[in-house]
């Protein structure tokens, strides 16, 4: 498998939903044959409040983007949200040639999204 991660300083998005706002920032890029995406797990790098993730795909790389999944860190010290459990049978997500996927957090702490998966 490989890995892929990004890291959200204390202020690189605001708090809106819509993507058409505030793009998602890009997790990864599935191959020519697509990928499949076994993990997802948000990480706490501060003290944080609340703190909502949403994943997004972006089918082919362009257009509207669509959620895939959210999820929310709760507030304390260090902390870590599943958004794609490995563990679970049916938690992989299959992405077709070259979608993007992509995160955007809702509260202004520090954070980082860290992915497993494999391109075909």
């Amino acid at each position: 498998p490989k890995t892929a991660g990004i890291s959200f300083g204390a202020s690189t998005q605001s708090t809106e939903m819509d993507p058409g706002s505030v793009s998602p920032t890009t997790l990864l890029t599935a191959g020519a044959d697509g990928a499949l995406v076994t993990s997802v797990v948000v990480t706490a790098e501060e003290t944080v409040t609340a703190e909502k993730h949403v994943l997004w795909v972006r089918p082919g790389g362009s257009g509207n983007w669509y959620v895939v999944t959210t999820g929310v860190l709760a507030a304390y010290t260090q902390g870590a949200v599943t958004l794609i459990d490995k563990t679970a049978p049916d938690g992989a997500i299959r992405l077709m040639a070259a979608d993007v996927l992509g995160c955007t957090h809702h509260v202004n702490k520090q954070s980082m999204v860290f992915a497993e998966y494999m391109n075909y």
